[in-house]
């Protein structure tokens, strides 16, 4: 550390000074013990940073530090992670080059440039410059490589969001925040690569002017794409889930874990406006027989079958669920009792007139008992508008099956 005329300082990982050279305690007037333990920001003026580069491993700025007597001195600042053989972080070296000499300007000029030149070059993530109205003027090799396009390619490319925005609306949208902000973080946008595939990036970008005072876009891209995607599958696996928390899995109906809720939701709602709600018991005649006959394979894709009929017979806010084995129930927000025993017989009709198994050439045909209940004629509790479906039901099957029968029926 003392070896150079530079300032270098030794940070830990939460950015507080742990040691310095003499070059840089000289220039600031400051002893070691005064500075040690402060963050490095405590030092500096942070509005007066320019940033040169910025990655997850180094940080390149000029910025003015204020000396212990309060004069304002520019450095080059450079910061670079330091890592230990786990690969996690235990600190940070920093390069500070006095700006204020000519000769150390002149310097320090080329060896920033070359270090920069290196940096870009050999970058992780896609460095770019381009017109605000979407012409590239320069990007980095990884740029290109997150694309799928050489450099020329994109550097003769005449709209960059027509090419390369899935939606070109993204850039427009990053513009107008620039235009009002004069820079973006971590702005997410999905870019297409040159084979088509998604690739979603994260976007750290500023408004800056070329030598004609013309703005132009400066930004980082980092490949964000492998998280967006696992994210993607883990909501599309929490959404499998959830889905079938509350279904059956042979015939795809509501299960009764959705249902009580739902019921009781619906019985808040007919305390709350008086509006009805119906129950339709619905149990198969005879399934034993088909079980018997062709086996529990062909019961379950007959219980299959039947779901699909009932599903298809209603619509939202309607719906079926699968009550156990060959029962089911069907839920009718709205619906009196009336307008129940309507639902009903259209739900026999359909059902006696399906033939099911055909695919394995059974070609049978089913009919069932059909019980109907409604709140708040019937019952005002979920217990209750239940107990008397099932004793409509009941009353069918005691009376020789295939029937509708409602609770005025009892």
């Amino acid at each position: 550390m003392e070896a150079t005329s530079e300032g270098v300082l030794l940070l830990d990982a939460t950015y507080r000074i742990s040691d310095a050279n003499r070059a840089f305690l000289d220039a600031l007037g400051y002893k070691i013990g005064e500075i040690r333990g402060r963050r490095i920001s405590s030092l500096y003026e942070r509005d007066s940073r320019d940033f040169h580069f910025a990655s997850s491993d180094h940080l390149s700025f000029e910025v003015n530090f204020v000396s212990r007597d309060g004069r304002r001195i520019p450095y080059l600042y450079n910061r670079s992670v330091l890592k230990g053989n786990d690969g996690g972080i235990e600190g940070y070296v920093c390069f500070l080059t006095d700006l204020t000499e000519q000769k150390n300007i002149e310097r320090n000029k080329h060896l920033v440039e070359r270090r920069f030149r290196f940096l870009y070059e050999n970058a992780v993530q896609g460095m770019f410059q381009a017109t605000w109205d979407g012409r590239f003027l320069s990007v980095n090799p990884a740029f290109a490589r997150m694309v799928g396009y050489g450099t020329d390619e994109l550097l003769a490319m005449r709209d960059v969001a027509a090419v390369l925005y899935r939606n070109p609306r993204d850039r427009e949208r990053m513009l107008d925040i620039l235009a009002q902000h004069g820079e973006v973080r971590d702005y997410e946008q999905e870019l297409r690569r040159r084979d088509g595939s998604p690739l979603w990036t994260l976007a750290h970008v500023r408004k800056a002017r070329d030598e004609q005072g013309h703005p132009i876009v400066e930004g980082i891209l980092v490949d964000n794409t492998a998280r967006k995607l696992a994210q993607q599958e883990l909501e599309k696996r929490e959404q499998h889930f959830r889905y079938q928390a509350i279904h059956d899995n042979l015939t795809c109906l509501y299960n009764t874990r959705y249902m009580y809720p739902a019921l009781e939701r619906l019985v808040e709602n007919t305390r709350r406006s008086g509006e009805p709600f119906s129950l339709i018991f619905i149990d198969i005649d005879a399934f034993k027989k088909v079980v018997d006959t062709h086996g529990h394979l062909e019961g379950s894709r007959t219980l299959q079958e039947v779901a699909a009929v009932i599903r298809d017979a209603l619509e939202e806010p309607a719906f079926g669920v699968s009550y156990g084995g060959d029962e089911f129930v069907v839920v009718l927000p709205g619906h009196t009792k009336d307008q129940a025993l309507e639902a009903a017989r259209e739900l026999r009709r359909r059902m006696i007139e399906t033939v099911y198994l055909v695919g394995s050439g059974r070609n049978i045909r089913l009919t069932a008992s059909f019980g109907i209940a409604t709140v708040p004629d019937d019952a005002r509790d979920v217990e209750g508008v239940l107990a008397l479906a099932d004793k409509a039901l009941f009353s069918v099957k005691q009376g020789g099956k295939d029937g509708i029968r409602t609770t005025v029926d009892l």
